[in-house]
């Protein structure tokens, strides 16, 4: 069973236009008995907030879209599989991290991918975590020139913890990792000069990477994305120091000519990006113009971000205000 949590930003919801909503999405599927709207019971919670509960068939961009074809414009749906109402939205992110695949479809015109390629464009990648250590920065996760009309943009929830004796320096690179596969609730254990060690079981929400050298490393998480496992993240760990980091579902996409690889350190955006929150959604579709930047539909799980604009506090999010209510992410 699951909770479906339809939300408008201006404008009034109510469980008549949620049923519409469930019936329209059923058109553009090719099974639509699993949008049958009797299958599910619905509460107001405010005149713009509606909760739907059923059997978890229905997917989060096909309600999305039919009730933008309904006039139903920023409804946003967001669900959360076996949790009750009360716990949403602080359980939904982290229950999300049980998912496996996620991914971002990016749509464009001829003209703004003729405009990209003659431009040398580079689509950049950039993933989020929480953590209450200080001094972290996000890096390049992935780079790709090999985007078109319909790009698809997608990654596993597969994560390893690694160390580098490489400094973190705005515009710098982490190479040099020591890099071993870590699941949520274990930790590396680093034992040598060189940063290597072994994983061990840790707190459980948390990957974490303890220091029992006297010698300082950089430290963070890598993700697999397209196949590959890429650092996102550099923090500094010290001698005997232990740092504990959350991945959690948002990601930062951004188009620029700027040439860097992956694992350089980021500290303002290339250039006007998107941050996609997938923690209530394991896919979304966006799409860009080469003049007009990017659009989502106006849905509260898009934020633009302008070119410039610092982006640390938003990729390395204060873990310290997810301590309380459902769930305790760091130990």
């Amino acid at each position: 069973m699951a909770t479906y949590y339809f939300e408008r930003d201006t404008g009034t919801l109510n469980a008549g236009r949620v049923r519409e909503i469930i019936v329209q999405a059923g058109k553009d599927t090719g099974s639509p008995s699993d949008y049958n709207p009797e299958n599910y019971s619905y509460s107001e919670e405010s005149s713009k907030k509606v909760t739907a509960k059923g059997p978890e068939t229905m997917k989060v961009n096909k309600l999305e879209k039919a009730a933008t074809e309904l006039g139903f414009k920023t409804t946003s749906v967001t669900v959360v599989e076996g949790l009750d109402a009360d716990r949403h939205p602080l359980a939904a992110s982290a229950e999300a991290l049980a998912a496996t695949d996620y991914g971002v479809q990016i749509t464009m015109d001829q003209a703004t991918v003729t405009a990209l390629a003659s431009g040398n464009y580079s689509l950049y990648g950039f993933k989020a975590v929480q953590t209450t250590v200080g001094g972290g920065m996000p890096l390049v996760w992935f780079k790709s020139t090999s985007y078109g009309l319909t790009t698809d943009v997608n990654w596993q929830i597969q994560f390893e913890a690694y160390t580098s004796q490489s400094q973190i320096i705005p515009g710098g690179q982490i190479t040099g990792l020591n890099s071993y596969p870590a699941t949520l609730g274990q930790q590396l254990v680093v034992d040598s000069p060189q940063g290597t060690g072994t994983i061990q079981q840790g707190t459980p929400g948390n990957i974490a990477v303890m220091n029992q050298t006297s010698n300082p490393f950089t430290c963070g998480i890598s993700e697999v994305v397209n196949g590959t496992a890429e650092p996102l993240c550099a923090f500094p760990l010290y001698g005997n120091g232990l740092d504990a980091m959350v991945p959690i579902e948002k990601v930062m996409l951004t188009f620029a000519t700027k040439q860097v690889n992956t694992g350089t350190v980021i500290e303002r955006a290339y250039s006007q990006s998107i941050l996609v929150d997938l923690t209530s959604a394991t896919q979304r579709a966006v799409s860009f113009d080469i003049n007009k930047g990017w659009s989502w539909g106006g849905y509260g799980w898009g934020q633009a971000i302008p070119a410039n604009q610092n982006v640390v506090p938003i990729l390395i999010e204060d873990g310290a205000s997810y301590r309380s209510g459902a769930r305790t992410l760091l130990g």
